[in-house]
């Protein structure tokens, strides 16, 4: 065996490994460690649309013994996952809980259903002959809380307490009659209720709306923490305001410990945990395992079909260096722009999805569709760059197409047979890949998630939607690995291995160091001042998102650096690239 296929199998061996230790985790936290059963079903709403749900039946629940059940949502582009800490900590209380995804998102169809889908997780939860339909909670996070007021006001009978997290009232109809109890969750440090309070999330609640929801006196304030009428009576309203904010209210454990204290408190617990007793973390990090493992196995992957025959001959001599001297001035200015270009352009192009009417291709939501905008934009820039960097440097020190990794020979010329070799790697690595995440996904029921940062299957009904944004998205890994030969970097395989590493670090600062410097300031500055950075068009959102691109942008670019590499060719890695980043964020996102 070769050194190469040896360390090719020696990085599969490590990725099983993650992947089988990450899944079990997963999957014990999940289930209780056994005593409950977690099934992923499909329905169809009003509309004859498919609603995806996700269903945990502890064992404990029978038709001899029916259990309460719990209804919940995720957020606006978001799915069942997001739900994930509330779900496992209410199942292994005894609770049936059922979630969806709402329409558009998730694997659920788009349909005109108001309730997106509520009504049809409802209609299925009290057919159950295991749920006491009688003892029922609904909860949302954000544009979840909508979704399940909704379908609290229509059954108030069965429905008794809804918990929106994140979202007041302001988007229901609050004029019909709500006969049931209402608890509002918003965290103090909610960025996105923050941006439309005027800085104060204590406005949510001091607003005509609201006052007469309470039921207050003309002249009375509200105040958060307190019930006003009875939860044992169902009339209660209660305002909450913990330490949280809104995009970390899923994996805030005391927001979640004041969430299950008034589900337990409504609809007792067929088998009452102290709120403050939660194991929903071990999951989470049982799916960093996963997510880990599942991005080292594309790598190892890549690296053993490189050492078959058939694909051996894309590897191309090495590139010589064109770009200045690791180290001199010159290089580092050249790393700073790199480096600067994609945070520059970051508010400005993403949130061009705000103000523009995209084209009719670009099917995935306003978020999904900031970030392709921006990484087209992006890519034109580096293109720029590039090419002043050619005409003004590069070709005086010997750049040409062999240098710039744009050859498909060890002779100069362009042959399509390289071409078409490169596309099957790529379609091999990924599809493989992507093979393996869909068993893992039918395994543990559930997506691969690290908080914001999501790998999701991609659909039937999204399969259409991948050519737009695989031909968006090119740009941005094909001149990135061009504008990035001014600092050297693709030349890795120079160097016994530190090569490597350096310009797979390099890949990774150029394309998005800058960019979680960012993130980092607006949520430091956020926590720190309470002060929303980017408010305008919703900017907030985009760089409060910068997290979720981690697994297309940053993964991506390490992916196509590390290929490259090996190949000392462009196309085999910018392929790889872009099919993976296409998966993540068409699978990742809502449709519009």
């Amino acid at each position: 065996m070769t050194a190469r296929k040896k360390t090719a199998f020696i990085v599969l061996a490590v990725a099983a490994l993650l992947l089988i230790v990450g899944a079990a985790l997963h999957v014990a936290i999940n289930t209780d460690f056994g005593s409950v059963k977690v099934d992923r079903l499909t329905v169809l709403d009003g509309e004859g649309k498919e609603v995806s749900l996700l269903v945990y039946k502890p064992d404990t629940a029978t038709a001899e013994t029916p259990a309460p059940a719990v209804i919940t949502n995720h957020g606006g582009g978001n799915s069942i996952e997001a739900q994930g800490s509330y779900n496992a900590e209410l199942a292994r209380r005894g609770y049936v809980v059922v979630s969806w995804d709402a329409s558009n998102s998730g694997l659920s169809e788009k349909s005109m259903d108001p309730t997106h889908g509520g009504e049809a997780a409802y209609a299925f939860t009290v057919s159950l002959p295991f749920v006491d339909s009688s003892e029922m909670a609904a909860s949302g996070h954000s544009m979840g809380g909508v979704y399940t007021f909704m379908i609290a006001q229509n059954h108030p009978e069965n429905i008794k307490i809804v918990i929106p997290v994140g979202m007041n009232p302001g988007m229901n109809d609050t004029t019909s009659p709500f006969l049931t109890n209402y608890a509002c969750i918003i965290g103090e440090t909610d960025e996105s209720n923050l941006v439309r309070s005027n800085g104060d999330i204590i406005n949510m609640a001091h607003n005509e709306q609201y006052h007469d929801f309470f039921a207050l006196a003309d002249d009375e304030v509200l105040e958060v923490n307190k019930v006003y009428g009875s939860f044992a009576d169902g009339t209660g309203r209660a305002f909450y305001m913990p330490d949280a904010s809104h995009a970390a209210s899923m994996i805030n454990g005391g927001l979640i410990a004041l969430y299950l204290d008034l589900v337990q408190t409504v609809v007792p617990a067929p088998y009452p945990i102290e709120s403050t007793d939660q194991i929903w973390g071990w999951r989470d990090f049982g799916s960093i395992l996963e997510f880990f493992g599942l991005i080292l196995f594309f790598f190892g992957m890549a690296l053993w079909l490189l050492t078959t025959d058939y694909f051996a001959s894309l590897h191309l001599k090495a590139l010589p260096e064109v770009g200045f001297k690791a180290g001199s001035p010159a290089w580092f200015v050249c790393l700073i722009l790199l480096m600067l270009i994609p945070v520059v352009l970051f508010i400005p192009s993403s949130t061009l999805a705000m103000k523009i009417k995209v084209p009719a291709f670009m099917a995935l939501d306003a978020t999904a569709n900031g970030f392709a905008i921006w990484s087209f934009i992006t890519g034109l820039v580096l293109l720029v760059f590039f090419l002043v960097f050619h005409f003004a440097f590069g070709k005086n020190r010997g750049g040409n197409a062999r240098t710039y990794g744009l050859v498909t020979a060890e002779t100069d010329g362009f042959h399509f047979s390289y071409l078409w070799k490169a596309i099957l790697f790529a379609l091999a690595v990924t599809g493989t890949t992507y093979l393996v995440y869909i068993f893992l996904f039918f395994v543990t029921r559930e997506d691969m998630r690290v908080w914001l940062a999501v790998i999701r299957p991609v659909p039937l009904f999204r399969v259409q939607y991948l050519p737009a944004y695989l031909l968006i998205q090119l740009p941005f890994f094909l001149t990135g690995s061009l504008a990035a030969r001014s600092i050297n970097m693709n030349n890795g395989e120079r160097s016994g291995g530190l090569g490597m590493f350096r310009s797979v670090l390099l890949s990774a600062l150029v394309g998005m160091a800058g960019l979680i410097v960012m993130f980092i300031v607006y949520w430091v500055t956020f926590k720190m001042t309470g002060v929303v950075l980017f408010p305008n068009d919703r900017g907030y959102i985009f760089a409060g998102a910068i997290y979720s691109m981690l697994p297309s942008f940053l993964v991506g670019n390490c992916i196509n650096c590390y290929i490259t590499n090996k190949t000392n060719s462009v196309y085999a890695g910018v392929l790889c690239a872009v099919l993976w980043a296409s998966w993540i964020m068409v699978g990742g996102n809502a449709i519009a």
